[in-house]
């Protein structure tokens, strides 16, 4: 068995569920959290048992880790048995004390990532969150203080109501608190949340020319400020690109643990059961997740593989798009990617039609 060198955990906990927010969560009460760190370190001792687990990258996501108190981190990691050469930690401003940010040092978290969203109060409001600028940059204060020499900032943009200018105000604002990484979103409308209630009742509607000139302002801002494009969301200062995330993209294997997390392992998916009660009940029974399991074909694999690998600055090797030669021509031809060192990449053109193209090479 190849080794797994990827572990994902996720802490469905939140102190406040937010209008837009697709993934699994629950708010964070005793009676949800309680039980949550041993059933964690059981799933961990079965995915160690189970798979030749080496972590190179570790990914706290969420949910909010944050959100966890200090009591329950120093529980979590007092068992935790692994760190890793980029160790990531999501986290909410208004969430992080500097005691909070101390566990977590000592625990080797060495990357932060935190959600600022925007750093206006307007869009910060409508997005359903309770900090505002100034607190985000306290966090990242905090965060400096406690070691962090690596912090990602979240952002949002194609909001309802956003104007480009109110966006590049948020935009300076986010390279002005000194970050070494950028992760700037168009903002997707996920089913079940309040979001996509008011897009289908026709309150709100998406409007791809806005979200392309959104886009491009987004990306020409960044690379004047130092953050060079490396995926389609995701910018870095040299040498700061994301190892776990660039692992997704690539489709290596990947071990998630936690309750609603999914895995890739060979030719096998599975994802956990989003049921944070059953999650612990489970694992305290059997010792082993809650999980539903799905074989893989090659041709998903590789489908997924191009999907994911045109979203990135390398793009895609020629071998993975074998039989395709005749539509890489046109799309060369018309501007839309570039072929480099047996690479086809998208152009600045070419993502602003990610999908379409991902269609015609699938």
């Amino acid at each position: 068995m190849s080794a797994v060198r990827h572990l994902y955990v996720h802490v469905p906990f939140c102190t406040h569920i937010c209008p837009y927010c697709g993934f699994f969560k629950t708010r964070n009460v005793p009676g949800e959290t309680r039980g949550f760190a041993a059933a964690l370190l059981a799933e961990l001792k079965w995915a160690r048992e189970n798979f030749d687990l080496r972590t190179e990258t570790i990914y706290f996501g969420g949910g909010t880790p944050s959100a966890l108190s200090v009591t329950q981190l120093e529980e979590l990691f007092a068992g935790w048995p692994l760190t890793a050469r980029e160790f990531t930690f999501e986290a909410n401003p208004l969430t992080v004390s500097a005691r909070k940010a101390a566990v977590l040092r000592a625990a080797g978290v060495n990357r932060a990532s935190l959600g600022a969203q925007a750093f206006d109060g307007e869009t910060l409001k409508m997005l359903g969150r309770r900090h505002d600028a100034e607190a985000v940059r306290g966090t990242m204060r905090i965060l400096r203080a406690a070691g962090f020499d690596n912090i990602n900032l979240d952002l949002m943009f194609a909001l309802p109501g956003q104007s480009f200018e109110r966006w590049q105000r948020s935009l300076s604002a986010a390279v002005a608190a000194r970050p070494e990484h950028i992760s700037a979103y168009n903002l997707n409308y996920e089913e079940d949340t309040e979001f996509f209630a008011r897009l289908s009742a026709g309150v709100w509607r998406a409007d791809a020319d806005r979200e392309r000139e959104f886009f491009l302002r987004t990306g020409d801002f960044l690379a004047r400020h130092g953050f060079e494009f490396y995926e389609i969301s995701n910018y870095a200062r040299a040498g700061f690109e994301s190892a776990h995330n660039r692992a997704y993209w690539r489709g290596e294997d990947y071990i998630g643990i936690g309750p609603g997390a999914c895995s890739t392992v060979g030719m096998e998916r599975w994802q956990n059961i989003a049921d944070n009660q059953r999650y612990v009940e489970t694992l305290t029974r059997t010792g082993a997740p809650p999980r539903e399991i799905e074989p893989l074909t090659v041709g998903v694999k590789n489908s997924e593989r191009i999907m994911l690998g045109l979203r990135t600055r390398e793009g895609v090797t020629l071998t993975a798009l074998a039989g395709k030669d005749g539509t890489l021509r046109n799309l060369e031809r018309e501007g839309l990617l570039v072929i480099v060192n047996g690479n086809a990449a998208l152009t600045v053109k070419g993502r602003l039609v990610t999908d379409s193209i991902t269609e015609l090479l699938i």
